[in-house]
């Protein structure tokens, strides 16, 4: 992971300035701007994604500071089934993943398929090396048994006391938290990206009621999920449909904004998953149902 460079948006930033968005703006770097604090890598937003964005820069050598909203960090991750896919075999993974695009008559980046496909390979190594005692369960296989390549297509979970996303974003957590020491801003969301030019150089954000100006001398990673709690969103991407949230409440695509305000195009915004579930009157999130198989004979 190269941060010499920190003008890392500023290739989306010329190539695809945005229309303007109604409320939304980046703040101009000024003389007259104060930075109240300062860190290499800022991340906002701290569910899996955030995570580990912040162990990876620091593991380069970074100082990072994490920014969550809400008043815990999680994210989807942590209300997720907690799997992830770890093949057997690269060149299997790929002739599995493309024929899957086939299958379905969608588009592919094959760019993008083939980095997938590399770094794939080392996901197991690297949850496992989060923390000493982790241990991994096979809960699943390939979902398109048909597919060529399928058979080196195994889906693992961290096994412990608690099912699922908890038990990944524990091990995240651990890593983060206790053994790296990264510093961890909850109830502290970001307003407001800033910029100097076409780089980002720092975040508006609100703590303790009081509005900083944070600085970030590499990089600012913006992890902050989806927009399910959004109902402007909802209208524009989900056509019309009255769609309930099932992840993190936190997800209001207040990221996607700040990225559209310094030029960031959107991609497959009108692509969700809706499982069957119902909405329990007081909270916020839906239920999802799910009748589980017997997992014992």
């Amino acid at each position: 992971m190269n941060l010499q460079r920190r003008n890392i948006l500023r290739g989306s930033v010329a190539a695809a300035m945005a229309l303007p968005i109604a409320g939304v703006k980046a703040v101009e770097l000024t003389k007259d701007l104060k930075w109240d604090m300062e860190t290499d890598v800022l991340v906002l937003g701290y569910g899996g994604a955030g995570a580990c964005a912040a162990i990876e820069a620091h593991d380069a050598g970074a100082k990072v500071l994490i920014l969550e909203k809400l008043a815990q960090g999680g994210g989807n991750t942590a209300v997720s089934s907690g799997g992830f896919v770890a093949p057997k075999d690269k060149k299997a993974a790929y002739e599995y993943l493309n024929a899957t695009y086939a299958f379905s008559d969608s588009e592919k980046d094959e760019k993008l398929l083939s980095t997938f496909c590399d770094e794939i390979m080392g996901v197991k190594d690297f949850i496992t090396g989060l923390k000493p005692e982790t241990k991994l369960m096979i809960y699943g296989h390939a979902g398109f048994t048909t597919l060529p390549g399928s058979d080196t297509i195994d889906k693992y979970r961290v096994r412990g006391k608690k099912r699922g996303g908890d038990m990944l974003f524990d091990t995240l957590r651990h890593a983060v938290e206790e053994v790296r020491k990264i510093e961890v801003f909850l109830e502290t969301p970001a307003l407001e990206l800033i910029r100097r030019g076409e780089e980002v150089v720092g975040v508006v954000a609100n703590r303790n009621g009081k509005n900083i100006n944070i600085k970030a001398r590499r990089a600012v990673i913006c992890s902050t999920g989806g927009y399910e709690y959004d109902e402007q969103s909802l209208r524009t991407f989900a056509l019309g449909r009255d769609i309930l949230g099932l992840g993190s409440p936190g997800n209001t695509g207040d990221g996607l904004r700040m990225a559209q305000s310094v030029g960031a195009r959107l991609w497959h915004m009108t692509a969700y998953s809706c499982p069957l579930g119902m909405k329990v009157p007081g909270l916020k999130a839906a239920v999802q149902l799910n009748i589980l198989a017997p997992s014992h004979i």
